[in-house]
């Protein structure tokens, strides 16, 4: 490890300090995206860029209490204290709770699996499949025959689409009450009556349903694959009305990847992340404009890669205003974990890849931060609510960021470069490795963050938190790769910032 070390007084430095980190650029090659100040990264798994511009290493994540070794396809928490999950095995689609209660063999292995809360209980859908529910004590079949493929709860009712006979139907169960539905309802004129909308004559084509999502309380979002409608819902079934001026030609790609983020609501398309929010000079709108514009390529090949995009799913987390975007890959083992992290209004959104864990899908309530894997559900460390798992069974992948290409502010001049500065702060260790412009080996450095307290030379520091470096190379541009080890699942990470200190020309 390279010892705390300083500049000689009597050499005349440039320097070139890079902060304010941004997320993942791919918009641009590797060679085009230096800007110092708001600096992007080219690659960042295990980590993610926050609100405040710093780079940051992803929880670890414990066995949580209650779950089994099986692969998790489904996730949704029925109170703050547990989660109701579907999980399968070689034959069949099982549903369970952290509680132990089980319903064997409810649905077939490659069952698509969606979830909801209405009315104290999770509802469960799968296409073509009676909906099942689960209060927290046992599960049960609902009496209504309808088979839907998603619901959502909108006014006091179950909303529910997805029917194999009926592809672009939404259903509406009678008011707070999610068993009678146009089936089991008997003629009447009371305005609590089950109803249905038949988007047909809207869209024009030959398009379905493949997505249900709620906001502002009384607005439903309808999305095939390539449209979205908002209507405007009432208890009273005879005031709901389509709102035309939120109306696009943007379609969602699976229904488990919308989620509500605030006042507004998320989901995926084939072209890119899209928000529906509220807009003071057009009412309820809809980005046209793609979120994911920097990471484009990479997301549009992840869906293209995916053998049936409606098993992609998402989750939001308002703790750290990240979407988590789960594609399954090939053969159904593995799943790429795409995230996006932004500040209100969107005005700064940043991207990460992840792969602790290889989560299918996730969960977040209260503060807690659950993903379903492959190995079972897993609950994330930093979060207020830690329950006592009685499982030493910790995960967590290593921190990997790459920056582009950096010209030290010049992209011609040759660089004399004789220390490196990094500002950081946590526990444990980091590396960074160092390569120039054209790939070759430049050097590596170890940073120990438990030496910050009990350095003597710290004292000589200009902030409380940089570590210095000897850095004796002659370069044009320069890339670095901040990372930990493999089995380093303790470490903490926070880098603030770094800079190269150059021998000024006379």
């Amino acid at each position: 490890m390279s010892r705390l070390t300083y500049a000689p007084l009597s050499v005349k430095s440039d320097y070139t300090t890079y902060y304010g980190f941004r997320g993942i650029d791919r918009s641009r090659d590797v060679t085009a995206l230096e800007t110092e100040k708001d600096q992007n990264f080219y690659v960042l798994e295990n980590c993610f860029v926050d609100y405040r511009g710093q780079l940051i290493r992803d929880p670890s994540f414990y066995l949580h209490k209650g779950s089994n070794r099986f692969p998790v396809k489904c996730i949704r928490f029925y109170n703050r204290e547990g989660v109701v999950f579907a999980e399968e095995d070689a034959a069949n689609t099982h549903l369970s709770s952290d509680r132990g209660h089980r319903l064997e063999g409810a649905l077939p292995k490659d069952a698509i699996v969606s979830m909801t809360n209405f009315k104290g209980k999770v509802h469960i859908f799968s296409k073509d499949s009676r909906m099942y529910r689960y209060d927290g004590f046992e599960f049960s079949t609902s009496t209504s025959s309808i088979k839907p493929q998603f619901g959502v709860p909108i006014q006091r009712r179950l909303a529910v689409a997805g029917f194999k006979d009926r592809p672009t139907v939404v259903e509406f169960s009678r008011v707070d009450n999610p068993d009678i539905f146009l089936a089991e309802e008997a003629p009447t004129e009371e305005v609590t009556r089950a109803a249905f909308i038949d988007i047909s004559n809207l869209i024009g084509t030959a398009d379905q349903i493949v997505g249900m999502g709620t906001f502002e309380a009384n607005r439903l979002a309808v999305f095939t694959k390539d449209q979205t409608l908002v209507y405007i819902i009432d208890p009273d079934f005879e005031q709901w009305q389509l709102d035309s001026r939120a109306n696009l030609r943007i379609g969602c790609v699976s229904h488990n990847t919308i989620a509500n983020a605030g006042s507004d609501l998320l989901f995926c398309s084939r072209r890119g992340i899209h928000s529906i929010m509220r807009s003071e000079q057009n009412g309820v709108t809809i980005a046209e404009a793609s979120l994911s514009d920097e990471v484009e390529p990479l997301y549009q090949e992840l869906v293209r890669s995916t053998p049936d995009p409606e098993t992609i799913s998402a989750i939001f987390d308002p703790d750290t205003q990240t979407y988590h975007i789960f594609f399954p890959r090939p053969g159904n083992t593995t799943t790429v974990r795409l995230s996006m992290n932004f500040r209100a209004g969107y005005e700064n959104v940043n991207f990460q890849l992840g792969d602790t864990l290889l989560p299918r899908c996730g969960g977040f309530l209260g503060g807690r931060l659950m993903f379903g894997t492959s190995d079972g559900v897993y609950e994330a460390t930093d979060r207020t609510f830690i329950q006592d798992t009685g499982s030493s069974d910790l995960r967590r992948s290593p921190m990997i960021a790459e920056t582009p290409v950096l010209w030290l502010g010049d992209f011609l001049g040759t660089k004399r470069a004789h220390t490196f500065i990094v500002q950081a702060t946590g526990k444990g260790r980091f590396y960074v490795d160092f390569t120039d412009e054209v790939g070759g080996d430049i050097g590596s450095i170890e940073v120990n963050l438990d030496r910050i307290e009990g350095d003597p030379k710290w004292g000589d520091a200009p902030l409380y938190h940089d570590y210095s470096f000897p850095f004796n190379h002659i370069f044009r541009g320069v890339r670095l790769r901040f990372r930990t080890e493999e089995k380093d699942t303790d470490s903490e990470i926070t880098v603030i910032s770094f800079a190269f200190l150059n021998h000024k020309e006379k």
